[in-house]
């Protein structure tokens, strides 16, 4: 086997940290985990229950220790968010009361949050009582039945694709690592989670299909075809920056990323409410829809488990094109 690489020794410790504070918690007795529990609730001690909401989602999650820092980050913001709620709803973690979780969920939509976050936060919830009730500390389950209220946004509104012209006029106005960031996304549908992530020994530029390798959703590792255009940002960018050693970009966040497009859509004139970074993995399923007609090339290239993510595809396709009537 050859010796692992810096990044994929950095991703062997973290997993390795995840199982070892999981196995802490499954090598103690169960009156132990019990009592743990009951204290961490009964004191709403945020540091305690999320070592506990994290533990028994690396024992008993479907991907146990394989899930994503993504994923981790956004159960710990919804807990956090679920204890301010708590502490000012009076809510007894060991005794809720069954419209709790229906009462947070309001008390959410009531903050501003949009349907996605509400249902992001609602599943972080979910899980802190699905710990709770594996330790033996409750039998509680008051988000059981509770749904975020129907998206007033058709889902053709939300996050739609930068155009092809827009995305133009973004690149013109980029600096370097700003064109890489916007066409790891415009053209190789990227996520912005997976923007942040990607390093550098996963871009391969030699041979005859240069490529990429990445780590989706469920840690699942798989190839992206790189378009010219991007394929040639990344060649001066990489020699251009060899003291960043591990990772392609510069900032390893999503805010990170988020600022930087954000920032260069502010200088191009270019709309960025409602699209963020997510539009332009949007403008790449659409593009490629648009050139192709086949369904199947978007749901290869941008890597959904399943045809029915990539036919939204098709509507944006649709959209972009000018209206019948328009010459009339």
């Amino acid at each position: 086997m050859p010796p692992l690489g810096e990044g994929r020794l950095e991703v062997m410790a973290y997993r390795l940290d995840l199982q070892s504070n999981a196995q802490t918690w499954a090598a103690q007795d169960e009156g132990e985990i019990r009592r743990r529990a009951v204290t961490a609730a009964r004191d709403m001690d945020a540091a305690a229950l999320w070592d506990l909401l994290e533990a028994n989602l690396i024992l008993n999650g479907v991907v146990g220790a394989k899930v994503s820092p993504h994923t981790l980050r956004a159960y710990r913001k919804g807990l956090s968010t679920f204890l301010e709620f708590a502490q000012m709803a009076g809510v007894q973690l060991l005794r809720p009361r069954p419209n709790h979780g229906a009462a947070y969920a309001r008390w959410l939509e009531g903050q501003g949050y949009n349907t996605s976050t509400v249902r992001v936060r609602l599943a972080a919830s979910r899980k802190l009582f699905a710990a709770l009730r594996w330790a033996g500390a409750t039998d509680a389950t008051p988000f059981a039945d509770v749904r975020p209220a129907p998206d007033p946004v058709p889902r053709t509104e939300k996050r739609k694709p930068y155009s092809q012209g827009e995305v133009e006029t973004l690149l013109r106005h980029a600096d370097l690592e700003e064109k890489v960031i916007l066409l790891l996304g415009a053209h190789a549908g990227l996520r912005v989670s997976e923007i942040a992530g990607l390093r550098r020994a996963d871009i391969h530029l030699q041979g005859e299909h240069p490529h990429l390798m990445v780590t989706g959703k469920r840690q699942k590792r798989q190839g992206v075809v790189l378009s010219q255009s991007l394929q040639q940002a990344l060649k001066v960018w990489l020699a251009g920056t060899p003291q960043l050693s591990t990772y392609v970009i510069s900032g390893q966040s999503s805010d990170y990323v988020q600022g930087r497009v954000k920032s260069v859509c502010e200088r191009s004139g270019v709309p960025y409410s409602r699209r963020q970074v997510h539009g332009l993995r949007h403008s790449a399923g659409t593009r490629i829809y648009a050139d192709t007609g086949d369904l199947l090339a978007v749901r290869d290239h941008l890597r959904h488990a399943d045809i029915t993510s990539s036919e939204i595809y098709v509507e944006y396709a649709r959209k972009m094109k000018d209206s019948p009537v328009k010459g009339w």
